[in-house]
């Protein structure tokens, strides 16, 4: 292990002398251009690395294993035992594996006490497919520096490292013996089985309450909607692993209180911010829309004109049951008779068969009904003026009940950062046009 983090300090935490260009250098200039992105991050970041238990290995997820080819290396690790190994087993083996080069890397991060690190430029073979980049590490007390040597190849015009060679010897080849050995002591089987229990990811999971909210939320919805994908990321950038329990917003409300939920991850903030929520900062708009029939007259430009509109006409509108519609509540009341429907495509049939007269729904969720019910959908016409707009914001409860270490505000400054960092590097972006959002 120590051969190993010693690797890793000169992979990653490289400060060179003179700068590779990736057209002269490309081999050497993939290794600098990581080991400069994981230090900046680990300098802009150094108090999230200090706080959020897994953040460091997501960093090293994020910015190393990118230039590392675990698989090509995972198998030669497995050797001859790889081929004698089910398709489950080999896809076991390749995630304790990279388990366990994110948590040597990390280890080697938090070790790192600052050695001088001295960079060369790479040698090429004659076709220039293969790489080797040496480097020296000075020691503090002034012995002989260690020599590292990383080994690459090009594979689709991309270089990729896939092996780390240390005073002579072979990161390869040293895992190789040892993972050979624990298979020669119980077998294949076994050892694979041991490996997955030992290497799997320690992530910190924030459990988090659902919605059925078609196309945002719903279990069979693709990646169980945008906002589950949203919220998922986001987490994901900052260390956790976030999982999400749906149901109604009683029970939801009840699993937050015994313990069972940290909280939800779709929830509108009214003008004033209940005592036992924290929440995160917006990471989508809702536009709330009327939507009747062609041949009704109602129209409006503000809500002082709606209610001026529909002033002593009984208006029915249905809205969307199980929904806290915050501080238009009661104005609705006042305005309308207001009937609770189930799902969207209810209220779309009701309003088409007269039964109520408009309806009030957000305008993706109310278009992509639309689009899928043309039949109804013929009889309807959504008005382009909202009636109000709502940001949604993951809710974090202050208390969790049973656990003594619960830290609400580091769940939600670990949202606020992922949703920072999503959406500077574009994945945010991605994730709309993944989901069809309109923009």
């Amino acid at each position: 292990m120590k051969h190993v983090l010693t690797a890793l300090f000169a992979l990653c935490l490289i400060f060179p002398a003179h700068a590779a260009t990736e057209n002269n250098d490309p081999a050497r200039s993939l290794i600098e251009q990581a080991a400069t992105q994981m230090t900046s991050r680990l300098i802009r970041d150094q108090s999230l690395v200090q706080r959020h238990d897994y953040y460091l290995e997501q960093l090293v997820h994020e910015i190393i294993l990118p230039v590392v080819d675990a698989p090509y290396m995972a198998r030669r690790v497995l050797g001859k035992f790889w081929k004698r190994a089910s398709t489950a087993q080999q896809q076991s083996f390749l995630e304790s594996f990279q388990e366990k080069v994110i948590r040597t890397y990390a280890g080697a991060f938090r070790a790192y006490d600052g050695e001088a690190i001295l960079f060369f430029p790479a040698r090429y073979n004659d076709d220039a497919t293969k790489a080797i980049v040496q480097s020296q590490i000075s020691r503090n007390d002034g012995s002989q520096p260690v020599s590292v040597d990383y080994r690459l190849y090009l594979n689709s015009n991309q270089w990729k490292v896939y092996d780390v060679v240390i005073e002579g010897i072979s990161l390869i080849r040293s895992f190789r013996d040892q993972v050979g050995h624990t298979i020669d002591e119980m077998g294949l089987a076994q050892a694979i089985s041991r490996l997955a229990d030992e290497y799997h990811s320690e992530a910190p999971v924030v459990r988090l309450g659902a919605h059925s909210w078609t196309p945002y939320s719903g279990k069979t919805l693709p990646e169980q909607g945008l906002v589950a994908d949203i919220v998922r990321s986001a987490y994901a950038r900052t260390g956790y692993r976030a999982e999400f329990v749906f149901g109604s917003t009683s029970m939801l409300q009840q699993m937050i209180s015994k313990g069972g939920i940290a909280g939800d991850i779709a929830a509108w903030q009214g003008q004033s911010t209940p005592v036992e929520l924290l929440y995160s900062e917006p990471y989508l708009t809702n536009q709330l829309v009327l939507v009747k029939r062609p041949d009704d007259p109602l129209d409006f430009t503000d809500q002082d004109s709606l209610a001026a509109f529909v002033h002593n006409k009984g208006y029915r509108l249905g809205v969307y049951d199980d929904v806290d519609f915050g501080d238009i509540a009661a104005w609705l009341d006042s305005l309308f008779v207001v009937s609770e429907r189930d799902y969207c495509s209810q209220m779309f049939r009701d309003v088409a068969a007269k039964a109520l007269d408009t309806a009030l729904v957000d305008r993706w969720a109310g278009q992509v009904e639309l689009d899928s019910k043309p039949a109804i959908a013929s009889h309807l016409v959504m008005l382009e003026t909202p009636l109000v707009t709502r940001d949604l914001h993951v809710t974090i409860a202050r208390v969790q009940a049973g656990d003594p270490d619960y830290a609400p505000e580091l769940l939600i400054e670990a949202f606020n950062t992922g949703l920072r960092l999503i959406r500077e590097d574009g994945t945010y972006q991605s994730l709309l046009k993944k989901h069809n959002y309109p923009e």
